[in-house]
């Protein structure tokens, strides 16, 4: 592999350290960047832990936990969530050696920056030179080619010699391609990546693209911010942008208008200053008289040659909304409604709220959850107040109680309604230490319900369903997840998936009083603690009282005596015809004895256990389950102590 060099001063050792140190060998990135010739990695150190060094060249852009650094002999992909380091700091980096989608990476990563403010010079290569070894991947290269195949998402350089190379822009880096046409001469400077064996670019941020290298290059329009992205009908609003060229711009203009998202009014025009440096600004006034503003900027160099930001401006342009929506209005669906999604899926709008579940606690760096403080004065609930907050950079923390207000667009994922800020300058907090809206007391089969779509109303809100009974572990407990139920009846049970590792295990027949949000997670609803304190075992068992009530299908009647040695004696019922399965399973979840498993008829049954497993053999005093089920619809599980 070329050795990549780079400058770096070392100014200081371990400025900052980050995540920890990890005790580890130290190896040269192109070591650890080893390929199969057909792409497949192959690393002599996979699923070791190692330290590398090197210049952090991206950070966060493509993932709330990606980050790629430039060592002497080459780059590397770093993931890590929820860790910021800033590019141009010069670090080591210890973690594990694996694989993501075919490239190797470092995961489970801690960073130790030794010195901030390095530039990463890219290499110069030629697109066959690129594609000639996967050994180029992670390198930060720059290279020339034309357009040869242009769509919505990515587009093809090639060189001329048959040889093209596939640029992808990833929809969370804000990369333009709106002026790229086919025939078109451009640099891109990018991380060599590879997914599933192709080799490909995937620039960082606008700037990693230039038109007409070698020439007069065209204008370059990139970090387009405003100074408020929840404007009011009065409020004036400044847009910012960096604009940069080889050899001078001449002006900028911002292009704006008031529109509803359907019927836009006129364009009208200021023009933008030069406020310092590269960075460009101008001002949309204040009166808006519609729900949404739309604007695009646009440049001319001192070449004459004038771009624009979105580069197929004005039919493609920016927006941001005009006053506030509630959570309600933008979560509500009608039970009755076919479609469950959000009616502001892909509209612009500004929300406010108070933080239910902070940036530390949601399961992910990148995402929150903000509820409405108070009922809906319409319903007197709390239905649909609640909905998650997705950013992909994850560089902000918010925290239970903080009062934000966002602004940003509608969006539905795999069935989850979601708010996407328009950035992460978009999330503003106004506010420490609210009140929270209070958890209110839902049913299991309330809010695990998709059939009549009762569940929809609860999605992303704080509620709690206790007190309920623990109906079954098994299946779920590598997870940390297990089944509750409100009247004891598995049909009627939610699944509770904690966001991260309690301390409490749950033992089926217990009775727990569990507290979080819900989410919509494998085609499921769920509800997710994230502490102990939000799934409180209240001492009681359900082997300690009376059986839940009987289900259609039918269900255990008595299981006696409890605790028994070494026999037991457990009854149930069917009530119409139906296959019945009857096992009993150890505290780890392992099934030890198969007591039914048959095609049973209408009718009570009396089956016996006499403390022996599959094989015959005797076992331990100890906690086991009996676990019935009849056909699709009951699942019981009761707790049996064997005393010897």
């Amino acid at each position: 592999m070329k050795k990549h060099l780079f400058g770096v001063a070392l100014l200081s050792m371990c400025l900052m350290c980050l995540g920890g140190v990890a005790s580890a060998q130290y190896t040269d990135i192109d070591t650890i960047q080893t390929y199969t010739p057909v792409g497949v990695p192959a690393s002599p150190f996979a699923g070791q832990v190692v330290t590398v060094h090197g210049v952090v060249y991206e950070n966060l852009r493509y993932s709330s936990g990606s980050h790629y650094i430039q060592g002497a002999t080459g780059g590397i992909s770093i993931y890590q969530s929820g860790t910021s380091v800033a590019e141009g700091s010069e670090v080591e980096v210890t973690g594990t050696v694996g694989a993501f989608s075919g490239e190797i990476q470092l995961g489970t990563a801690t960073f130790t920056v030794l010195s901030t403010g390095n530039t990463v010079v890219p290499t110069p290569m030629n697109i066959e030179d690129i594609l000639a070894t996967y050994e180029n991947v992670g390198t930060l290269v720059s290279t020339i080619g034309t357009v040869a195949i242009k769509n919505a998402f990515n587009f093809s350089l090639a060189n001329g010699l048959g040889d093209t190379i596939l640029v992808y822009i990833d929809s969370t880096t804000g990369v333009d391609i709106g002026a790229v046409a086919l025939g078109d001469t451009y640099q891109v400077t990018s991380p060599v990546v590879t997914f599933n064996s192709t080799i490909e670019l995937k620039p960082r941020w606008q700037a990693d693209l230039v038109e007409n290298p070698g020439g007069d290059t065209l204008p370059v329009i990139s970090s387009v911010n405003a100074d408020n992205w929840v404007p009011e009908a009065a409020d004036a609003v400044t847009i910012s942008a960096t604009i940069v060229d080889d050899f001078g711009v001449n002006n900028a203009n911002l292009y704006y208008r008031d529109s509803d998202g359907t019927i836009p009014g006129a364009w009208s025009t200021t023009a933008m200053s030069n406020t310092s440096g590269d960075t460009w600004a101008g001002t949309i006034p204040g009166g808006h008289s519609s729900s949404q503003i739309d604007f695009y900027i646009e440049a001319t160099d001192t070449g004459v040659q004038t771009v624009t930001q979105p580069g197929n401006a004005p039919t493609g342009f920016r927006s941001m909304a005009v006053g506030f929506t509630s959570i309600y209005a933008m979560q509500y669906a009608h039970p009755d409604s076919a479609s469950q999604s959000s009616s502001f899926n892909g509209k612009f709008l500004n929300i406010r709220g108070v933080v239910t579940v902070g940036t530390g606690d949601s399961g992910a760096a990148s995402k929150f959850y903000v509820q409405e403080p108070a009922v809906n004065p319409g319903s007197g609930s709390y239905a649909f107040g609640g909905v998650l907050v997705y950013e992909t950079s994850g560089t902000f923390s918010y925290y239970r109680g903080d009062a934000v207000a966002l602004g940003g667009k509608g969006s539905e994922y795999f069935g989850m309604t979601e708010f996407v800020p328009n950035n992460a300058d978009a999330v503003y907090l106004t506010g420490f230490g609210q009140e929270l809206p209070a958890a209110p007391y839902v049913a299991t089969n309330i809010l695990s319900d998709q059939t009549t779509n009762l569940g929809e109303a609860w999605e992303a809100v704080w509620v709690k369903t206790g007190p309920v009974a623990v109906t079954d572990t098994l299946g779920f407990a590598a997870y940390g997840e297990f089944d509750v139920s409100s009247t004891g009846a598995q049909a009627d049970s939610l699944t509770v998936s904690p966001t991260q590792a309690l301390t409490y295990v749950a033992i089926p027949g217990d009775v727990v009083k569990p507290e979080g949000f819900m989410e919509y997670s494998y085609g499921n609803f769920v509800i997710r603690p994230f502490a102990d304190q939000y799934l409180v075992l209240t001492g009681a068992s359900a082997v300690e009282g009376q059986l839940p009530p009987m289900e259609k299908a039918g269900g255990l009647t008595a299981l006696y005596p409890n605790p028994f040695n070494p026999n037991a004696t457990i009854k149930f019922k069917v009530n119409q015809d139906n296959l019945v399965q009857l096992n009993v399973y150890s505290i780890r979840g392992e099934k030890v004895r198969t007591l039914m498993q048959d095609a049973l008829t209408v009718g009570d049954y009396t089956v016996h256990w006499d403390g022996k497993d599959d094989a015959g053999r005797n076992l331990a005093s100890g906690t086991y389950f009996a676990r019935l089920r009849i056909g699709a619809e009951v699942v019981q599980v009761r707790k049996m102590i064997m005393v010897k």
